[in-house]
Formats: structure tokens, C-alpha cells, sequence
């Protein structure tokens, strides 16, 4: 996430400098004339940042491959031209993604393609030192073949509400005894490396921005379906967070004022219909209906029935299922419906492992949508499931450190900033 920087002539380098690895990440390989082009530099200007850039070996360079006449690609007589890429080998990021079920770990390059990667199931409702033990005990190991000089630092993703500029996880439905815990400054102090942390709601979304450049031209609905639902939203690659950053909780709108309890207090939320702990739930009430009889038998010698052993099944056809496959789309096309209606958007995007029954859940969602969005609005709309399937905010985690090098700051002109600062001293007088 970009910071907020007093807006001054010392600036003007760092952002440059940005522009140009910016514009070679997105347009990789590609010409220095391309890449003055693109950031509108002079390119005198470019080619004296690429040298900087090639020095550190954070660009690196290989020659073009010109066609042949034949239309092939081949070599040609004289010096072939040479274009730019990111050297993704420059640095190593870990990555943290705390699920109320599960955590995840890898060691990613620049460019947030996984490495090495490990998981470990969890207890929901152990007490935080006791999964933040296991978080380090992950993270430690993935660092053991990483270079501290090659380090860029961690990336967390946490589920519930998070103070990202404090590193505080306040709280999470789905994990009711963490209150407050300072996540980020815990991790530092063990591990010894910069630590980011980021709600996973967002950190979806932010890797979707990284990975498609044509989100800075359109409006698209990140909803990511895992132990909870969230949903963030992204304006010409612009994420809107509302305050604190506490912007999608989605799960928690109420979809049906008679339905069940849900965690956070509330009733008939949406939560209660489509999280993991509801599908289980669907999925043991159907059973003892005399139902699911294949996930009785597939469940034999297992301990624990999870959300996967049922999409699986309901991917190979068993009828029952898929029943539990078309009611999760049903209220999340309700949910979805809903959104559109308020936004908008161009594109809504789903993250999360029910992408294995794809083409039943979308579906059943998209029926549903046809129902509760008004024509108008849902015009043109493209719903499908992300490309990374339920690892966007682990991914998202890595691209939260990434973005350090490549991101352009916030700049606020340093008038405001005396201005804040008056205003902040006049409130506590």
C-alpha cells in the first residue's frame, strides 16, 4: 500500500524511478524508448535510471529476438537490440496468510511467484500465541535457504478488522480469541526483518491490480469465499477501504432477518449460508436427513468433514452435493446482485476452492444474479473465479512487500502537512 510522503524535490527521484520499474514490470521485455513512452520521461532521463537500475541488478537485460525471413525468430547479422526485464531473482519475500483453519507460507521472488511453499492446519480457537508459534515456526523454516541480504521483508495477510498502520489484528468473527494483537511488532521481534501486514480482503485485490493492468480502466468486485466472505472494491485500480480500512465485510449484511445466529451477534448474515463452517454444517444437517450418503462413505477413516470433500463430490455428480454447490451460489448471487446494483462494475471476481465445481457454482450464481440485478446494471458484466484460486491473499501478501520498489507514493504538499499538524495541536489544547 502506497505511503503518504511530503511532496518536495527530494521526492522527485524515488518517483521516477518508480515510473520506470513500474512501466518494465507491466510491459516486460521492452525497449527503453517504450518505457519513456509509456512514464513520459525524456529519455535521457530513462536511460540514466535503467543504468542505476542495472547496476543494483534489480533490471537485467537480454538481447531481442528479431524473425527471420522465414517468420521465425533467429538472429540476425550485427548487434541485436536489448530489452529490459525485472530481474526477479534480485530479492526473496515471505509470505504469511492466516486463515481460521489453516496457515499458509512461501518464499516468493520480486515478482510474487511462488517458490516454496507450505501450509499447516490450525485450531480457530486456540489462543493467538499458540498460532502465532506455529506462524513462526513456518516462517522460520522458509527462511532458512533465503539470503537476509536477499530479504525484502514479510507480508501477513489476516482475516477479521486490522490496523494496518498499527499492525494490529483487532478482531475476527472466525477467530474469536485474538483482540488486539499486535501481529506485526510480535514478527518483527521474532523473525528480525520488516513485516507488513494487510487485511486478505484487500490483499486479493491488490494482487489481481498487480497481475492485470487493465483493472486502472475499470471497476471490478474482488469477493473472496474461505473460512468467512469479504469483498473489496477496485476503481480504476483505485482499492476503496472506507475507514480504517474496514471496508467489506460483506459477509456480515444480512440476508435473511429470520435466519440463523451468526458469530458476530447479528442474524440471518450472510456468513450463516455461505462459510465454511455453514457448509459443513448444511452438509451434517443432510446427513442426518438420510442424505450425502457419499460423503458418509468418502468421510470413512477421515477426522474432520471440510467444504473440498464436498465440491469434489459434487464435481464427479453426486446430487446432493451439488444441492449444497447451487444454495452457496444462490446467496451469494443474492449478495452479489445486491452489489451490483450499488456499483456497477465491470467484472466480479471470486476467490476462493470452490472454483473445483466451476461451471455448477457459476451458474447457480449467475441465475441468481439475473434475478436481484437490475438489467442496466449487470449489462456487459464478466463474473468468473480468480486465476489463483484461494492463494490471492497469500500472493497479495507477497506483492504488499513488492510494491515497496515499485509503487508510487502518496504525496501531500507540505502546507497540508502544517495544516494537519495545527489542526491535531489545536484539538488536544
Amino acid at each position: 500500500m502506497n505511503k503518504t510522503q511530503i511532496g518536495n524535490s527530494d521526492l522527485i527521484s524515488t518517483v521516477n524511478n518508480r515510473l520506470v520499474l513500474q512501466a518494465v514490470r507491466v510491459m516486460q521485455p521492452t525497449f527503453r524508448a517504450a518505457v519513456a513512452r509509456r512514464t513520459g520521461l525524456k529519455p535521457a532521463t530513462v536511460t540514466g535510471i535503467v543504468n542505476d537500475l542495472l547496476a543494483q541488478q534489480i533490471l537485467s537485460e537480454a538481447p531481442a529476438a528479431i524473425p527471420s525471413g522465414n517468420g521465425e525468430l533467429g538472429a540476425r547479422w550485427g548487434r541485436p537490440p536489448l530489452m529490459l526485464q525485472v530481474n526477479a531473482d534480485a530479492k526473496r519475500i515471505v509470505a504469511i496468510d492466516l486463515e481460521p483453519d489453516r496457515i499458509r507460507v512461501a518464499v516468493t521472488d520480486l515478482l510474487a511467484n511462488v517458490l516454496n511453499y507450505q501450509e499447516q492446519a490450525i485450531d480457530r480457537f486456540s489462543e493467538p500465541d499458540v498460532i502465532i508459534k506455529t506462524m513462526l515456526k513456518l516462517a522460520g523454516r522458509a527462511m532458512e535457504d533465503v539470503d537476509r541480504a536477499q530479504l525484502q521483508g514479510v507480508g501477513v495477510s489476516l482475516p477479521g478488522l486490522v490496523d494496518q498502520k498499527a499492525g494490529v489484528l483487532i478482531s475476527s468473527t472466525n477467530l474469536p480469541r485474538w483482540r488486539d494483537v499486535p501481529i506485526r511488532d510480535i514478527l518483527h521481534k521474532a523473525l528480525g526483518v520488516s513485516v507488513q501486514v494487510e487485511r486478505s480482503i484487500h490483499l486479493a485485490a491488490i494482487y489481481e491490480k498487480w497481475s492485470d493492468p487493465n483493472h486502472a480502466h475499470r471497476t471490478t468486485l474482488m469477493l473472496t469465499l474461505r473460512t468467512g466472505v469479504g469483498i473489496s472494491i477496485m476503481h480504476h485500480g483505485h482499492l476503496l477501504t472506507g475507514r480504517r480500512g474496514f471496508a467489506g465485510e460483506i459477509g456480515h449484511t444480512v440476508v435473511d432477518l429470520n435466519g440463523k445466529p451468526c458469530e458476530c451477534g447479528g442474524k440471518g448474515c450472510l456468513e450463516t449460508f455461505v462459510s465454511a463452517p455453514a457448509i459443513v454444517a448444511r452438509a451434517t444437517e443432510m446427513i442426518h436427513q438420510g442424505k450425502c450418503q457419499a460423503l458418509v462413505a468418502a468421510m470413512r477413516g477421515k477426522s474432520d468433514l471440510r467444504p473440498e470433500l464436498i465440491y469434489k463430490l459434487a464435481k464427479r455428480g453426486d446430487r446432493d452435493c451439488a444441492q449444497i454447490v447451487k444454495e452457496i451460489g444462490k446467496y451469494l448471487g443474492i449478495a452479489i446482485g445486491n452489489m451490483i446494483n450499488l456499483f456497477a462494475p465491470d467484472e466480479v471476481v471470486i476467490c476462493g476452492s470452490i472454483d473445483m465445481v466451476e461451471a455448477l457454482f457459476l451458474q447457480a450464481v449467475r441465475e441468481q444474479v439475473e434475478k436481484s440485478a437490475l438489467p442496466r446494471s449487470r449489462e456487459g458484466l464478466t463474473i468468473r473465479l480468480a486465476r489463483e484460486k484461494d492463494r490471492l491473499p497469500l500472493l497479495g501478501a507477497a506483492v504488499l512487500v513488492a510494491e515497496e520498489m515499485f509503487e508510487l507514493p502518496s504525496l501531500q504538499h507540505a502546507r497540508e502537512v502544517t495544516e494537519d499538524k495545527a489542526t491535531v495541536s489545536a484539538s488536544q489544547a
